[in-house]
């Protein structure tokens, strides 16, 4: 049985593969710090399968090493988020650049067979395109975040072109649903939307609500991340994996009032947020040619998914009420 590691398994997107290679037949390894991840995640994919968990930072190359050990396939999604980056853009860069030089020196040394290092659509920044390609468009990352996952799309794309590691570059676009982070520095857009919506409260949107992102629900994006491990034909590559709709902000606290049954509420907004991009709009054209690989659940039904999960899973959404903490503050 093949086994794979991920970093940064325990957390939204990374358990949500976890799960998909498990129901593959895959043995895992999976590396997390716990600094957001949570073992709970990982629950239903270990009792279904072979998985290892270690608790460890990638900035340590002893723990990346021992977790290296068996693995054939590398998943690097460890990492510190855009918001913290604005506050603690040191830090990020560390986190988000010398630690992905941490994984790709482990795997080099390993001699893994793929290495599929996890980017963001964030690296794009506000580039002119409308619709974003991977063929043409010159990334232009507005935060930190963004430009330290640029850097690690290049040292994996140098590990390739220098050691020969047979890497691949994924960029998947906002994704949501079930185990999404809906509190703290990790908080993300519709948990919070839900929260408050199912709280009697007004959801908030920064600026007029024109900003628009593509979202894709996050079973795709696990689904895109394991096809792009087994695919020859992206090796030293990029994709773009989303579903190919922008929606906006607004678009987004609207459905969140409409699918919550609250028609008193109307959306509430609070000065633009620093580092926000605008619009990110993915081509999804390189993702059907190469993987043959599209997104299968469109917003509205990802949309009631996430919400039937969320009511289920919090049946009474007080408990996850907090004070509405900036979580995108810029250094003193």
């Amino acid at each position: 049985m093949t086994r794979a590691l991920v970093t940064g398994g325990a957390g939204f997107i990374g358990s949500h593969l976890v799960d998909r290679l498990v129901a593959d037949g895959t043995a895992v390894t999976v590396l997390d710090d716990f600094s957001i991840g949570e073992r709970s995640n990982l629950r239903a994919a270990a009792d279904a399968g072979d998985v290892r968990v270690i608790e460890g930072s990638i900035l340590d190359p002893g723990a990346v090493a021992a977790a290296m050990k068996d693995c054939a396939v590398v998943f690097h999604l460890a990492v510190q988020n855009v918001r913290a980056s604005l506050g603690q853009p040191l830090e990020n860069h560390e986190v988000n650049a010398s630690g992905t030089l941490n994984v790709l020196e482990a795997a080099r040394a390993a001699k893994v067979q793929r290495f599929v290092y996890c980017s963001s659509s964030e690296v794009y920044g506000n580039a002119t395109d409308t619709i974003l390609s991977e063929r043409g468009v010159v990334p232009e990352p507005v935060t930190v975040y963004g430009a330290a996952k640029l850097a690690g799309e290049y040292y994996t794309k140098a590990y390739h072109r220098t050691y020969g590691l047979p890497a691949v570059v994924v960029r998947p676009f906002n994704s949501y649903g079930p185990r999404e982070h809906g509190q703290g520095v990790a908080a993300e857009v519709i948990p919070r939307f839900v929260i408050r919506v199912l709280n009697g409260l007004p959801p908030i949107i920064f600026g007029d609500g024109s900003h628009g992102r593509d979202f894709t629900y996050v079973t795709d994006t696990a689904r895109g991340l394991a096809a792009a491990a087994g695919c020859d034909a992206l090796i030293g590559r990029e994709v773009n994996i989303a579903f190919g709709r922008m929606i906006t902000i607004r678009e987004v606290a609207e459905a969140v009032i409409r699918l919550c049954q609250r028609p008193d509420l109307e959306p509430s907004r609070d000065p633009p947020r620093p580092g926000d991009v605008e619009v990110l709009h993915a081509d999804t054209a390189l993702a059907r040619e190469v993987l043959g690989y599209a997104a299968e659940i469109n917003f509205d039904i990802g949309m009631q998914k996430y919400l039937d999960w969320f009511t289920e899973t919090y049946p009474d959404p007080s408990v996850l009420l907090e004070e509405d903490a900036v979580n995108w503050t810029l250094p003193g």
